[in-house]
C-alpha cells in the first residue's frame, strides 16, 4: 500500500446530467454491488474531509457520517463552480484536495496515495494527476495544493470549464501500472458501465 504524505480532503462531482443514461445520477450506479459514490467515499476514507457537490435522487442511500454535500451557485453551472462550492467546506488547514469526477468506480485508497506522494514530492505548489493509456490527462481525477485551486476558482464563471482550476499549477503525471483496472476509469456510456461492472465481476 502507498503511505500518504500527510493529509488531504477529497472532493467528488456528482451534478453531471448524464443524458446518455436517461438521466439517472451516473454515480447512483451500481457497480460490484455498490454505487460508484459508495465506492469512491469508501476509496477516499482516509481523507481529512469528504464532499460531496451536487445532487442526488430522493431515494439515494444517506451519505456516510461525516460526509458533507453541497450544491454548487447557481445549480448545473458546471464543474469549476461544483468545485468552487466544495472548496468552501474544505477546512482552511488542508493543503492539498483531491479533485474527482462521480463516476470513477476504481477509486481506491492506494490511488489517492499516489496522487499525494507524487504531488507532495514535486514540490508545495504542484499538482499529481492521472494518465489514461493514450496519454490523456485525467484532469477530474488528480490532487491539487488548496489554496492554489482556491484562487483559480474565485474567478471562474458559471460554465467556465474546469481546467481553469489548475491555470499555473505544475502538473506530475501518472500512469497506472497495477494490473488491477485504472482509478482513471470513468462510467461516460452505458459500454462503459458494462465494462466496470465485468472487471468488478472478474476482482471478486
Amino acid at each position: 500500500m502507498v503511505e500518504h504524505q500527510g493529509g488531504f480532503a477529497a472532493i467528488i462531482l456528482i451534478g453531471g446530467k448524464a443524458r446518455r443514461f436517461a438521466g439517472c445520477a451516473k454515480s447512483e450506479l451500481v457497480v460490484g454491488g455498490s454505487t460508484i459514490l459508495e465506492r469512491m467515499l469508501a476509496a477516499a476514507e482516509g481523507a481529512v474531509s469528504r464532499i460531496v457537490v451536487g445532487t442526488r435522487p430522493s431515494d439515494a442511500a444517506p451519505l456516510p457520517q461525516g460526509v458533507l454535500q453541497v450544491l454548487e451557485d447557481p445549480p448545473g453551472t458546471g464543474p469549476a463552480r461544483a468545485v468552487q462550492a466544495g472548496l468552501a467546506a474544505v477546512p482552511d488547514d488542508c493543503d492539498r484536495v483531491a479533485i474527482l469526477g462521480g463516476d470513477l468506480p476504481f477509486l481506491s485508497a492506494d490511488a489517492l496515495g499516489m496522487l499525494l506522494q507524487h504531488a507532495s514530492g514535486t514540490g508545495p505548489e504542484s499538482g499529481a494527476l492521472y494518465c489514461d493509456n493514450a496519454g490523456r490527462r485525467q484532469w477530474l481525477c488528480g490532487m491539487w495544493p488548496t489554496d492554489l485551486v482556491r484562487a483559480n476558482a474565485a474567478k471562474v464563471e458559471p460554465g467556465s470549464p474546469a481546467r481553469l482550476l489548475f491555470d499555473g499549477i505544475e502538473v506530475k503525471t501518472i500512469t497506472w501500472e497495477h494490473a488491477s483496472p485504472p482509478p482513471w476509469f470513468d462510467c461516460d456510456t452505458p459500454e462503459d458501465l458494462d465494462q466496470a461492472r465485468t472487471w468488478a465481476a472478474d476482482l471478486k
